[in-house]
């Protein structure tokens, strides 16, 4: 699967508007930058800035990523820690929380993912 930018920032774009992000307003896709990555042992990640919190990158690795659900899940994924920093639910130095937790389980359930796998 060839992983364009444009797909990536549609990927966010669709699952922007499903539940629950549609409810997080989280911001349009043209705020974010979306980033193909190389790296092998990183799926995606989601960088912003605390202080910046209209700050957002998410970056997903064409070299981990070969189909449409793998796109999905961890653009998703991605968009829970957006959802965090945005309301301030992140821990510093930690990257995933109970509420991350909580928020993955919701997720899952609306789109019929493993949670243990997310």
């Amino acid at each position: 699967m060839s992983l364009p930018p444009a797909l990536i920032e549609a990927s966010y774009e669709f699952l922007r508007t499903t539940p629950p992000f549609r409810k997080w307003k989280l911001p349009h896709a043209d705020e974010v930058t979306f980033v193909v990555s190389r790296h092998k042992n990183h799926i995606g990640y989601h960088r912003g800035t605390r202080r910046k919190v209209n700050s957002h990158e998410i970056g997903i690795s064409e070299a981990c990523v070969g189909h449409t659900n793998t796109l999905l899940r961890t653009m998703a994924h991605e968009m829970i820690h957006q959802h965090q920093q945005r309301t301030r639910t992140d821990t510093p130095n930690a990257e995933h929380n109970a509420d991350f937790g909580r928020l993955a389980k919701i997720v899952c359930r609306y789109h019929g993912w493993d949670e243990k796998e997310f």
